[in-house]
């Protein structure tokens, strides 16, 4: 099959001075691009886009194949999305917004549902790599040129039939900006008449620009926020062009409090209600202090140089470099919450013995309570509560977690691409699987353990020994978010835990403590 397209010229001579490289995943583009009309459905069969369906938790293994062994620019999809475009094509507005009910009763206010806005898409090469794989030669949408601004596009032999399958794992076309819209016309969604969507072409365009142009479309005009773009572009995560400008900035902020109101607000949560939301209230680790915990832990930039960690939320499997792990906000909550309700449950679990102290000495016996957490983890005397402690236990998580990124199996435990109706009931969903005695959780409970048996008793305790007074007072001095990281890794360095014994060691090194 073979469809027109037009030629659009679009180079300055300025740009053949600027910054090209394939090191960066930004080698030079090609000086033009194709316009064209390409129907839907055989669109959405030729592209890399998610594929997820409504697989459930419980065939969770079944389900993870097609994302994990997505290759190239994997972006989050949000079903609820694709479901709303699907009915605004069918009826559009306001009929598409309407309840069931009334959708029945108002058939009167049924419209066209057009789609006029170009979706934007990268044709693949031969010599294309996504994950050390090429494409099959069999799969490749090829363009040739039949004029000065004219050119004809010639899709793969039988792409235009229902239920055509790319012959290797590279889709031929790599959605730049409009999955959404792609994504609600499928082989099983029957359609009568003509869909066709408008479509331009960029040709072996590297992934780097690919994440640029997702950039400049949706975040410079500021119809989405930066936060969102990074879930629904990962990528986006990682790309250094964007360190000189607020953006970056701004969005790691904006997730580190989208974060810490997570943590807050999530009954699930060991620090349900118990984060100063509005400033310092006494008693409480404030919102100020967890958005800066987090922005120098989990949301820190993941190519730090030196080999120091990064952020583990920004970063991608060791021996590979195209992709972040592709972490929407709710999974990243759901990791957060985990990792702290381990620690709580570790320290009543092993009952050190400076957990101990702390309980025999916090005021009104709040141990006894049901409503309570326990002392020596939510207590005045625990450094826990504090924010060196809030600190330190998020910092040495993210670099211990950062450096085994590969064997924590991530992927294994992202949920199914299903928006749940709140940010409550996706994290839970996430905690659910993420408690499923996967990888993940095993090393969550390991560290945990070996944390819980860290004095974590303030400089404050009543009857501390001398000498331990002394040490746990660094931690209320201008290093003291230092040494309790420092101290902390060391403190792992020497358990019986050989994994994260040896990362804990590593860590030490190149941090030069």
């Amino acid at each position: 099959m073979q469809i027109p397209a037009l030629k659009v010229n679009q180079w300055l001579t300025d740009w053949d001075s600027y910054h090209f490289s394939e090191e960066d995943r930004q080698h030079k583009p090609e000086p033009h691009f194709y316009l064209s009309s390409i129907p839907a459905a055989i669109l959405n069969r030729l592209s890399n886009v998610p594929r997820r369906g409504t697989e459930s938790a419980a065939g969770r293994q079944e389900a993870l194949g097609p994302r994990v062994d997505d290759i190239g620019i994997q972006r989050a999809h949000e079903k609820i999305r694709t479901d709303n475009i699907r009915e605004f094509v069918k009826a559009g507005y306001p009929w598409a917004t309407l309840g069931r009910a009334d959708k029945d009763r108002y058939q009167n206010l049924k419209k066209p549902g057009w789609l006029p806005t170009a979706l934007v898409v990268n044709v693949v090469k031969a010599t294309t790599v996504r994950e050390n794989e090429e494409p099959d030669p069999r799969d490749l949408v090829k363009i040739e040129q039949t004029g000065p601004n004219m050119a004809q596009i010639i899709l793969p032999s039988g792409a235009d039939l229902p239920g055509w399958q790319p012959h290797g794992r590279i889709r031929p076309l790599e959605v730049i900006d409009g999955q959404h819209r792609l994504l609600a016309f499928n082989d099983n969604v029957t359609q009568e008449g003509s869909f066709e969507l408008p479509v331009v072409l960029f040709e072996d365009l590297d992934i780097s620009w690919q994440a640029y142009l997702f950039w400049t479309i949706n975040i410079s005009p500021k119809r989405i926020s930066p936060s969102l773009a990074y879930d629904l572009y990962p990528l986006l995560r990682t790309e250094d062009w964007l360190d000189p400008v607020p953006g970056p900035l701004a969005y790691r902020e904006t997730r580190a409090q989208e974060l810490t109101e997570a943590l807050w607000s999530n009954p699930g949560s060991p620090w349900y209600r118990r984060i100063g939301m509005l400033g310092r209230e006494r008693g409480l680790v404030s919102q100020a202090a967890f958005v800066r915990s987090l922005t120098l832990s989990f949301i820190r930039r993941s190519d730090t140089g030196g080999g120091r960690p990064g952020g583990l939320f920004g970063a991608s499997l060791r021996g590979t470099t195209e992709r972040p792990l592709p972490w929407s906000r709710s999974q990243q909550a759901a990791y957060l919450i985990f990792l702290w309700s381990k620690l709580e449950e570790a320290i009543h679990e092993i009952n050190p013995t400076w957990a101990r102290h702390i309980r025999e000495h916090e005021n009104g016996h709040r141990a006894t309570l049901m409503d309570e957490r326990d002392p020596a983890f939510a207590g005045v005397y625990s450094l826990l509560a504090t924010d060196q402690g809030v600190r330190g236990f998020l910092q040495v998580s993210n670099d211990v977690s950062f450096s085994l990124v590969n064997e924590l199996e991530i992927p294994s435990w992202l949920p199914p691409d299903e928006s749940s109706a709140t940010m409550d009931d996706e994290v839970d969903a996430a905690v659910q699987l993420l408690s499923a005695g996967i990888e993940s959780s095993k090393f969550a409970s390991d560290l945990c353990r070996c944390v819980a048996t860290f004095d974590w008793r303030t400089q404050a305790t009543p009857e501390l020994p001398e000498h331990i007074r002394n040490r746990q007072a660094l931690y209320r001095t201008g290093t003291g978010y230092r040494e309790v990281r420092r101290h902390l890794l060391f403190h792992l360095a020497e358990q019986p835990n050989e994994l994260i014994a040896s990362s804990a060691e590593e860590i030490i090194r190149v941090l030069g403590y």
